[in-house]
């Protein structure tokens, strides 16, 4: 049944203790001293950008696997691109400062590592470098409960703003209000998770999350041009799913062929792929996690603690070295 007040898919964080060490604007400081001034624009607006990448820990390997690191630094270009923020360190910076700030937490578990970059002190809606500071902050922390067994959500009141107001494919702070109105609705509702229509009233995506449904053995996910966050487990699991054999299609989708769907999961960095139990309290398929599901959350989990495409992943430990 829903949990009130449940943590949304794709925000496991722990909410114990603090790690020891955060990243900000070239250094590694220790956490009590990651501060950012409260007059910057990141602070009074939401003023920033920003990529959370996993990083899987591997018994096995006795490594932790930074995934598709290069496709998230791809999109927080694309993010800074739009908000016309300059970005003031390179992608073999970033990467390093990534491996080197969950080095030095020594971290041996699943990890998520929250990069933003910034707007600083400046005049209202200034963007030029020589007018506002930009700056780049990390922090990385434990994922913690990891996936759940299930998710019952509601279909959100609130509508997916459109591209023409706000881009939703700009990972933005300041984007999160919105979607944040439809999650914390859910809650109050008993729910744990919502799912968004946009304002043509076809089926979006979830506050922090893609969504797939399952029809007749195809997997199904809304097209791009719906006005979703283009997320990086998404486009895994539709190169995935070929190599499973499954046929996977990108189209607009009507909120009752959520009702119809034999398997409806739920797609983000962290927690990987959830199964969707109910939807309105509509039973999805038998209640249970689909058979298909299951083996696409398989196949992804494999492939985020290996090394058998070297193009996804990024060790964090020195292989002579041990954490």
């Amino acid at each position: 049944m829903p949990t009130l007040g449940a943590t949304p898919v794709g925000e496991r964080g722990a909410i114990g203790l603090a790690p020891r060490f955060a990243w900000m604007d070239g250094r590694l400081i220790e956490w009590p001293s990651a501060h950012l001034h409260i007059d910057t624009h990141c602070v009074l607006g939401g003023l920033n950008v920003y990529e959370v990448v996993g990083a899987f820990w591997s018994e096995a390997r006795q490594n932790l696997f930074l995934f598709r690191v290069e496709e998230h630094l791809r999109r927080l270009h694309l993010s800074a691109k739009v908000m016309r923020l300059h970005l003031p360190f390179s992608d073999a910076e970033l990467v390093e400062a990534a491996r080197a700030l969950v080095a030095a937490n020594e971290f041996r578990e699943d990890v998520g590592i929250r990069i933003v970059a910034y707007f600083g002190a400046g005049p209202v809606f200034s963007y030029r470098p020589e007018e506002i500071s930009t700056g780049v902050f990390m922090t990385a922390k434990p994922v913690g409960q990891g996936r759940r067994p299930g998710l019952h959500v509601c279909t959100a009141g609130w509508s997916r703003m459109p591209d023409i107001a706000a881009p939703p494919r700009v990972k933005a702070g300041a984007n999160y209000q919105n979607v944040r109105l439809a999650q914390i609705q859910a809650h109050v509702d008993g729910y744990d998770d919502a799912i968004m229509l946009n304002s043509a009233a076809k089926v979006c995506e979830m506050p922090l999350a893609n969504i797939f449904l399952v029809r007749s053995g195809v997997v199904v996910t809304p097209d791009v041009s719906t006005g979703i966050l283009e997320g990086i487990t998404r486009q895994t699991v539709l190169e995935l799913a070929p190599r499973l054999g499954l046929r996977a299609v990108e189209r607009q989708i009507e909120r009752s062929e959520l009702y119809a769907a034999e398997e409806v999961f739920a797609t983000t960095t962290l927690t990987g792929i959830s199964p969707i139990l109910s939807i309105d309290r509509y039973t999805v398929g038998r209640g249970t996690p689909g058979p298909l599901t299951e083996r696409l959350q398989r196949r992804l989990d494999d492939e985020t603690r290996s090394e058998s495409n070297l193009a996804w992943v990024t060790p964090v430990y020195d292989r002579r070295a041990s954490p």
